[in-house]
């Protein structure tokens, strides 16, 4: 009876010590996980150390970051956050919605912008996206992504303000292939005003 447990303890070792050791590679590998999205986070956060009144702008993917909640805790009033919306809202049939989607689109992210921007004097743009070119597909080429009313909206608020641009992204997917909003961003020659671009 004896040595039928011990060859069972025999047996079991092997596998008992292949579940430490994937128990301590899990360990591993989400402390390492732990410390980069911290670092990822005060570097971020240490780039908007000067900044008194910012302007967000979000893609429709990130909705529901942590990023935004610390926004708002950190600037309460002294932030607009804005969303790119997620469809076109328009029709390759019917020209009358292309209207009405338009000025749905003002309503939910220019009217605020100029309503805050009239009160308050921004000193920074952020942009908060999953890829560089998230944006919703077009309603006459369905394989083509619009990208105007997410960073280039950001994009351009900034040039107008001349004010820096913080652009935080999730996927380096753009920075491995033709993009042209990355081409833009990254190019001193375009880019006239200050530019971050962090992975978040």
């Amino acid at each position: 009876m004896k040595e039928k447990k011990v060859n069972k303890m025999k047996e079991e070792y092997p596998f008992n010590e292949l579940i430490k050791g994937l128990r301590e590679i899990a360990e591993l590998n989400e402390q390492e996980f732990t410390r980069s999205r911290t670092a990822k986070q005060n570097s971020f956060f240490n780039a908007l150390k000067d900044s008194t009144v910012v302007y967000a702008h979000v893609s429709h993917k990130l909705k529901g970051h942590n990023f935004i909640k610390i926004l708002e805790e950190n600037y309460k009033d002294n932030i607009l956050i804005t969303y790119a919306p997620e469809t076109s809202g328009q029709s390759f049939y019917d020209d009358s919605r292309d209207k009405a989607a338009e000025i749905e689109k003002r309503k939910q992210v220019r009217e605020p912008l100029e309503k805050f921007s009239a009160k308050k004097s921004i000193d920074t743009v952020i942009y908060l996206c999953n890829y560089l070119c998230d944006g919703y597909q077009s309603p006459i080429f369905p394989e083509d992504v619009i990208t105007n009313w997410h960073i280039w909206h950001a994009i351009k608020t900034a040039e107008n303000f001349q004010k820096q641009l913080i652009v935080g992204y999730q996927e380096r997917f753009c920075f491995g292939v033709e993009c042209y909003e990355r081409e833009y961003i990254t190019s001193p020659e375009k880019i006239k005003f200050p530019i971050k671009i962090m992975e978040i």
